[in-house]
Formats: structure tokens, sequence, C-alpha cells
């Protein structure tokens, strides 16, 4: 979810803010110590890599095409008794359209079909389907006020998300907040002209299809979620390309396994309705977070 956050609010930026740019290009990886799992000695690593590629087709002063591709990979243990790691992955496709209405208002809907899943084999149980809808208010050139909402299929049942956010650009262009809440918030001040100090939160849900049944034949799936808190410092490289080094916690981290035909009703947000889900395996502690992110970012006069 992060980052469709990240395409969608960077699409925000091209419509009319005092410093216009859009990441086209956005590589992560993180890495973290080894976390112990919660009553054992046993530990684990968890590595994240996620590529994010934008592709805007501009038609004209008020309508943009939305396209681009998102692929996400975690690699850990998900319980103190399995001997290897378990790669899950993701692969999305954004398809939308931005609309300009007004000088004021500014709409963005989104098609996110992906594969989710320890990617063994591709099945029709991988395939999740994403919808987003976004309106953006223009306060005046520094302020923007965003509403709107986020749905998918997830494997434990639908997810629907209401979003509320906005974006300010101080008069000097030095301090800049950008927030989509409940999932992401961005603080950043810039030190100097090519440095900037900033701090963000992102929360994180997700979910994959196992095809290797670990437990049980029902087979099983995976839910992740985690709400991980960051420092950083940003370095402008070259004229569009941006380095983050961030260092960071996980207030809540953890790679839940269900069987299959365990489900809930409705998940809002956070908020899971009817769950009587029981987990199968062993949660890991919190622990300290070590991210880098490359930029490719493209800026509009």
């Amino acid at each position: 979810m992060k980052y469709i956050l990240s395409f969608f609010l960077g699409l925000v930026l091209i419509t009319a803010n005092a410093q216009n740019y859009i990441d086209i290009v956005r590589f992560s990886y993180a890495n973290t110590p080894l976390n112990s799992f919660e009553n054992t000695s046993e530990q684990t690593k968890v590595e994240e890599f996620g590529l994010n590629l934008t592709f805007p087709v501009v038609l004209n002063e008020k309508t943009i095409i939305l396209t681009g591709l998102s692929a996400d990979k975690s690699r850990l243990k998900l319980d103190p008794d399995f001997p290897d790691h378990t790669a899950l992955n993701k692969v999305r496709l954004q398809i939308g359209l931005n609309q300009v209405y007004s000088e004021k208002w500014t709409g963005t809907y989104a098609l996110l079909p992906s594969i989710s899943s320890d990617f063994t084999a591709i099945t029709k149980e991988d395939l999740q389907l994403g919808l987003l809808s976004l309106f953006t208010y223009k306060k005046n050139e520094n302020l923007k006020y965003k509403f709107g909402f986020y749905a998918n299929t997830e494997k434990y049942g639908p997810l629907f998300v209401p979003l509320l956010g906005l974006y300010y650009l101080s008069p000097n262009h030095k301090f800049e907040s950008t927030l989509m809440l409940p999932g992401q918030a961005d603080f950043n001040y810039q030190l100097a002209k090519k440095t900037a100090l900033g701090m963000n939160f992102d929360g994180l849900t997700s979910s994959f299809n196992l095809h290797e049944s670990i437990y049980t034949p029902r087979g099983q799936y995976v839910v992740r979620s985690s709400n991980e808190l960051y420092t950083y410092l940003q370095f402008q490289l070259g004229k569009s390309l941006y380095a983050k080094t961030k260092v960071g916690y996980s207030i809540s981290r953890t790679y839940k396994v269900y069987n299959n035909d365990d489900k809930v009703d409705l998940s809002l947000s956070s908020l899971y309705f009817g769950d009587d889900r029981t987990q199968l395996n062993t949660n890991f502690e919190k622990g300290a977070i070590f991210k880098v992110e490359l930029l490719y970012r493209v800026h509009f006069k």
C-alpha cells in the first residue's frame, strides 16, 4: 500500500503546486538485525526490496493517463521451526486517470490488479484487485487537501481504507509535509541546497498466497502488517537522482499465517470485523530497521 500511495501522491504534486515533481523510479532496500521469535531463542533476518515505476501520459492540461508497475519482495523465516526462509512477492499494475475539474478540484481514479504469493507457482488464487479514488482540493498554491478511498480483495477478505490527507509546502520551499492517513506521513526540512532531514511513518498491510502447505493440507496465506517510524537524510546526487538513508523502528510488525478458509467479513483499515481466525505461526519481536532508497525525480516548472 505504501507504494500505491507514493505513486498517487506524486501525481497530486504535478497539478498546480509551487514545487512540482514526480518520482519516476523508486527503489528501496531494507534490512533488520536478527529478530528473535517470541518465547524462543530462534531468530530471523528480514530483507525487503521494493521497486516502483511510474509512467504518466499527459494528454492535455486537464487529463493525465496514469500507468505504472510496482514490485515488492520480503524474505524471512515465518516460524522458528522452519529451517528455510520464505520469499513473499507482490507485482502490481497501476492503470488510472488524473482529471482536473477546476482550479480547485482534481480527481484521481485507478484500477490496481496484482499477483501476490510466494511465486513457487502462479494461479488464480494469487490474483488480487484494487481500486482507488482520490479527490484533491487546492486551498492555495502551498496547501492542498485530499480525501478518498482504497479497496482491495485481500486473501483474508475485502479491505476498505478511507483516505484523508494534505500536502503543504512552506513559502520559502524549505519545509514540506505530505499526509495520507492512515497509511503514510512524511515531514522534511531542507538543511542545505542538496540535503534534507526528514521523518516519516509507514503503515503497511498486504497479504500473500502460499502454494506450499506449511502446516496443513488446507493451504495457507500470510498477512503482513507493520507500522514503521523512520528518520532520514535525503541527498541530491544529481539533477534528478536522489538518495535517502533511513533508520527506523517497527512499532508493530507481524507476518501472520492462516489457513485459506480462515477469513474475515470485512477489514476497515486495521479493524477486522467477523475475525475469529487462528494464527498458525509465532511472531517475532519488534526491532530496528535500516533502509536505503534511490529516487529518479522529474521536476516540472
